[in-house]
């Protein structure tokens, strides 16, 4: 039986949701962790139009189909990793605005090990790549 533990981060109290994190789900495909987490806020399409989308005033979930374009026609895929780990600094990941997948996603009672860390990797990985699938021109 799979276990599931509730993991309740500021930052998702902060968002009025909570996340689910279901260890052994690491082969989840990039499609599906997204529908599970990301398009809350940045839509089934992820043109940051979902339904949670307004629940703080001033955040505004941003147009993932636009990355490339906003990048030269080079999708920048660690930079779009490090975003969604959220645990290094960088400007486009206010502290609130988004959760910390890097720290949500971690194995219930394996916290930052080394299998943990590389499951985390392995589903934001996923997750990178079905968002370098729908850019659009």
């Amino acid at each position: 039986m799979i276990r599931k533990s509730l993991v309740l981060g500021g930052t998702a109290l902060i968002l009025g949701s909570c996340i689910i994190a279901a260890p052994g789900r690491a082969a989840e495909s990039g499609a599906d962790t997204f529908k599970q987490y990301c398009a809350g806020c940045h839509g089934a399409d992820g043109r940051g139009n979902g339904p949670e989308t307004g629940m703080i005033a001033g955040i505004k979930p941003p147009d993932l189909t636009l990355i490339t374009k906003r990048h030269g026609g080079t999708f920048p895929f660690q930079e779009v990793e490090d975003a969604i780990d959220g645990r290094k600094q960088i400007t486009s990941h206010k502290r609130f605005d988004m959760p910390f997948w890097g720290v949500s996603l971690q194995e219930p009672g394996q916290e930052f090990t080394p299998a943990s860390e590389a499951k985390v990797k392995q589903r934001i990985d996923a997750v990178v790549r079905y968002i370098e699938t729908i850019q659009r021109e």
